[in-house]
């Protein structure tokens, strides 16, 4: 029996319908579970890390000192011996050649131990040394800040 075109054509678009949504449908997916919070927070981590590298390579102590928690400048102003996080971070800028060639590298995210708190650890890349990590954390504002600084240790360890 020969069918006609007019009822095979009704058919056909309805299995070219499914089978296009069908496939359009596992790439989304598979897009929204690379894209979920570590995606996110990645991004986020980025933008306050290459912030953090632009106050470095400007010397500009009030914009690097917001990118840091309260503990973190404290660190800094003990390791500059200044006064203020402002006259810290413009030393520590030179210290670190007013960061002029570092960049933002692979960041890598974690949790705390208690496995609460999203922790960033950010490598900062320079072709002739090595400067270290950066380490950075969501305060309670959840802005990313800076809570380790490469080259300056905690007082007292």
């Amino acid at each position: 029996m020969k069918r006609s075109p007019l009822l095979t054509l009704p058919l056909v678009l309805v299995l070219s319908v499914t089978a296009c949504s069908g496939e359009e449908e596992a790439p989304e997916q598979a897009v929204e579970a690379d894209t979920g919070t570590g995606g996110e927070h990645e991004a986020e981590v980025s933008r306050a890390a290459e912030g953090f590298v632009a106050s470095l390579q400007a010397a500009d102590g009030e914009a690097g000192c917001a990118l840091m928690d309260e503990a973190t400048r404290a660190v800094l102003e003990e390791a500059q011996g200044a006064d203020d996080c402002v006259t810290a971070f413009v030393s520590y800028s030179e210290s670190l050649g007013g960061g002029e060639d570092v960049e933002v590298g692979e960041i890598v995210m974690d949790t705390d131990l208690g496995g609460d708190v999203p922790i960033a650890t950010v490598t900062l890349l320079h072709p002739d040394e090595d400067h270290g990590t950066l380490e950075m954390r969501q305060d309670s504002d959840d802005q990313w800040v800076a809570t380790r600084l490469p080259g300056v240790t905690l007082g007292g360890a």
